[in-house]
């Protein structure tokens, strides 16, 4: 009788962390894919204020000259954001918090005219400017002091 109960119990139990177990494999494998790079993005919709950065950080890969931003615990959730161009060079990003070292920032114009803030570390700043490369040699503007 014990049995049946602990069997009972014990499937949906296996079933939750196999679940998650898949889904933070899922995760660890895209975030090791060539040219996915770790970022917090903004967008105003037509305005200049940008408003405040997300508190999580999520992961984006480009396609083209489309910036797919992916979010969620297995990254299934994404956005694309189809870009017509560079808004600005890239520029240091002070008071944005970003593990991997000092965050950089490109603010990119959007196929329906808004503006999107792309904020990653500075190593990757090879994958942050992807579909623009004319980007990569534009000089860093220096922080206000």
């Amino acid at each position: 009788m014990i049995w049946i109960l602990l069997a009972g119990l014990g499937v949906p139990i296996w079933l939750i962390v196999g679940a998650l177990g898949g889904a933070f494999w899922s995760r660890r494998k895209f975030q090791h894919s060539s040219g996915v790079f770790p970022c917090k993005v903004r967008i105003a919709a037509g305005s200049e204020d940008l408003g405040k950065w997300p508190r999580t950080t999520v992961y984006a890969r480009w396609v083209h000259d489309v910036l797919l931003v992916h979010a969620g615990l297995a990254l299934v959730r994404y956005r694309a954001l189809p870009v017509a161009g560079v808004d600005g060079p890239i520029s240091p990003a002070p008071g944005v918090k970003l593990k991997g070292g000092d965050p950089i920032s490109l603010r990119l114009r959007l196929d329906d005219g808004s503006i999107a803030e792309v904020v990653a570390p500075a190593s990757m700043r090879d994958w942050l400017t992807g579909a623009f490369p004319g980007s990569r040699e534009k000089t860093m503007e220096a922080p206000n002091a």
